[in-house]
């Protein structure tokens, strides 16, 4: 039985689709993939995917819009870890609860993650799968495996919230299921006039919890929205609503347990760069209600969502304290239209602050989506009676546009 991970196995199928052209399984190639690439969306970091696949080689996507210093750090110990024969894939956290850590999967946990999203929602013919989310996150990376496996096209949108591209390749490339942040979901809604072509039969949502008047104005659109839920360690969805605007049901083989939330199933990952197990029972950050349905009820930590992407309030501290004129930074998510939230912070300051060189300044050091958005210039930060920073009395403080 030839291996479903190899691309050179799967002969002259087509693997992926863009607006110009179609590249079949075998333009993989061979030879010595490298360890780290850069998660771009693009032809050429998909045949990297199957050329390591192929070789039986750990490949790492590395997220393009992270600070330098973070990309390099992540290159640096992809590189310095030994891998077991089995391992695939080197996937980083978003820094939840602090600096974002490596994940090691194994080619049994992503082809595990594969074959349950394809029994909870089966693969029917001519389906296409829209990939406009960075393959730096499962979400984005599992869609090439799933693709792979089942043998069918990947269609490629380089720009995430670029609705009109999206709307464009769904229609004329026959995009028969994609998956969505809820910012995406938002930017497609935006024109009025637009509605879902009939081959769309499956958007999945996921990476942020979506509003729920979000959710009721896509389905009101006709759009087939299939809430799901999942993490870096499980590689994606582990549970996924079986009909548009239902609740989230547990995949195949998936165990939900507890609050905060605990997963057991083959998908989950081996352990952490660091040696740290994750298998065979993983404890999330989550709050939930589990069971044969699943309902997320918040988060326990003080991670902030912004269109998908997961921001931890301690990092963008550290570089707002090291910004010239700024005295003491607090860090925290307020609600937006758009992203689901945007960073803002509270900030004391002297005389010699200069927003225009801050603002400056944090471009360099953090990444588009941790970027404060909107600030609160105040005399003295907020405190607890223990006198730790009172994050949830800062977030409520009046704040004016960063830049």
């Amino acid at each position: 039985m030839s291996d479903p991970l190899s691309a050179t196995a799967g002969g002259d199928r087509i693997a992926i689709v863009t607006r110009t052209e179609s590249v079949p399984f075998s333009a993989a190639g061979h030879g010595e993939p490298p360890r780290a690439i850069p998660a771009t969306t693009e032809v050429e970091a998909i045949l990297a995917i199957y050329q390591a696949l192929d070789a039986h080689r750990v490949i790492a996507p590395i997220h393009m819009g992270l600070a330098p210093a973070e990309m390099n750090r992540q290159r640096t110990i992809v590189g310095d870890v030994s891998y077991a024969d089995d391992d695939a894939f080197v996937l980083f956290t978003s820094g939840s609860t602090g600096t974002p850590r490596g994940i090691i999967h194994t080619r049994d946990s992503i082809l595990a993650a594969a074959r349950a999203s394809e029994t909870h929602l089966p693969w029917q013919d001519g389906d296409r799968w829209l990939l406009c989310l960075p393959l730096a996150h499962a979400g984005g990376l599992s869609i090439v495996v799933r693709c792979l496996v089942a043998r069918v096209p990947v269609v490629l949108h380089q720009d995430s919230f670029d609705a009109t591209a999206i709307r464009a390749l769904i229609a004329d490339q026959h995009v028969t299921i994609a998956s969505l942040v809820p910012t995406q979901l938002a930017v497609l809604l935006d024109d009025p006039a637009w509605r879902p072509p009939a081959h769309l039969r499956t958007v999945l949502l996921g990476g942020a919890g979506a509003p729920p008047a979000l959710v009721d104005a896509a389905l009101a659109r006709g759009v087939p929205v299939h809430q799901t839920y999942g993490l870096t360690e499980t590689f994606g969805q582990v549970a996924t609503a079986l009909v548009p605007g239902g609740p989230l049901v547990p995949l195949p083989g998936v165990e939900l347990h507890g609050s905060p939330l605990r997963i057991r199933g083959p998908m989950l990952a081996r352990a952490y760069l660091d040696g740290t197990p994750i298998a065979p029972e993983f404890t999330t950050a989550d709050l939930a209600e589990a069971g044969d349905r699943l309902r997320i009820l918040g988060r326990a930590d003080d991670v902030v969502i912004s269109g998908g992407e997961n921001i931890h309030p301690a990092q963008v501290e550290t570089v707002l304290a090291a910004t010239p004129g700024v005295r003491a930074a607090c860090a925290f998510g307020i609600p937006d239209e758009r992203w689901g939230q945007v960073v803002a912070a509270a900030l004391v300051t002297d005389p010699s602050f200069d927003r225009t060189a801050a603002t400056a300044h944090w471009r360099d050091a953090l990444p588009a989506f941790g970027r404060p958005r909107r600030l609160a210039l105040v005399d003295a930060l907020p405190l607890l009676p223990n006198g730790k920073v009172d994050r949830r009395a800062a977030a409520q403080l009046p704040t004016e546009p960063a830049e």
